[in-house]
């Protein structure tokens, strides 16, 4: 069969699995992820772990087709609850394509699975600073970021190692992603250019209202403060 090709969301997390990973791809959408970096001789094993029968099937038969059966293990089962104690030396851990919120469930459930040892490539949907927020309390510190636009949606991806020593992000930090302050890169740009104009209309339907809420006219003006502020550093 002929190699997969990956969307550009799914491109962007792939650059960041290190070579020779032991790879876990939680939710893997059709193996899609561990297929490709197998057929590149980029890892050396892989668990796809899905959450509903369906896309279990559909993966199992994707890396059946592709004849990986012996690289990637397909399991079904919750989160990091696919992982045993038994599997050898997983240290890259993709957690892609969902919320925000529910990857931070994930991780918080699953941290007996944790080895405190492992790469953690996030890439959330929505609600990024709470991915961010849960990495800086659970003893993870951010290495790198990305971010890519595709089909009307802006992506980020969060690159996480564990750490000895403590970090703490500013409330920036954690709303904007500390690596993507400093590069800047032009979809970065795009997406809270566009946020900055949705929260400026937002503001003005809630000021207009007689009873919109104190304490929401308070939140967006002060991410609104926030954006700007950040705004103002950029080159």
């Amino acid at each position: 069969m002929s190699g997969i090709h990956l969307s550009k969301r799914l491109a962007t997390v792939a650059q960041f699995v290190p070579e020779n990973s032991r790879l876990a791809d939680i939710g893997s959408d059709h193996a899609f992820l561990p297929i490709y970096l197998s057929q590149q001789k980029r890892i050396q094993a892989a668990v796809a772990g899905e959450v509903i029968t369906g896309p279990f099937e559909i993966a199992h038969q994707h890396v059946q087709n592709y004849g990986l059966q012996t690289t990637i293990d397909v399991r079904l089962g919750d989160g990091l609850e696919v992982l045993s104690p038994t599997d050898d030396g997983i240290d890259c851990i993709v957690i892609a394509g969902m919320g925000g919120l529910l990857i931070t469930e994930i991780l918080e459930r699953g941290q007996q699975h944790l080895n405190g040892h492992e790469r953690l490539i996030l890439q959330a949907n929505i609600t990024e600073p709470a991915v961010r927020e849960w990495l800086m309390n659970h003893g993870y510190q951010i290495i790198d970021e990305d971010i890519v636009a595709e089909e009307n949606h802006i992506y980020e991806v969060i690159v996480a190692e564990p750490t000895v020593t403590p970090v703490r992000y500013t409330e920036s930090q954690l709303l904007f992603g500390p690596v993507l302050m400093q590069k800047q890169p032009t979809d970065f740009i795009t997406k809270w250019t566009q946020m900055r104009t949705k929260r400026q209309h937002l503001l003005g339907q809630l000021e207009q209202a007689q009873s919109a809420p104190v304490a929401k006219v308070q939140e967006v003006q002060h991410e609104l403060q926030l954006i700007e502020e950040m705004m103002a550093t950029w080159q």
